[in-house]
């Protein structure tokens, strides 16, 4: 039997790598994901976020749909300003 796990992403930059929540499925304000061969070949980045952050998203990615903010990298509905 599997343990559920948090269903918390982010993309913490501008070229769609996405990190998935590691912790389980129960309540948290913190995420936590692994990064991997991002650094170099055979690195392991740990990347810690809160809930609040604006890039967090759950399900599939959907982007920014802001008709104000062209080219906004942030996900659908996300809170605060648009980035580029």
């Amino acid at each position: 039997m599997s343990e559920e796990m948090c269903d918390a992403k982010i993309r913490p930059m501008t070229d769609g790598t996405e990190i998935e929540c590691g912790f389980g499925a129960s309540d948290h304000p913190e995420h936590q994901g692994v990064l991997k061969d991002y650094a170099w070949p055979g690195s392991t980045t740990i990347i810690t976020w809160l809930d609040d952050d604006r890039r967090t998203y759950r399900g599939e990615w959907r982007p920014c749909d802001n008709a104000d903010a062209p080219g906004c990298i942030l996900p659908a509905g996300h809170r605060g300003r648009c980035a580029r």
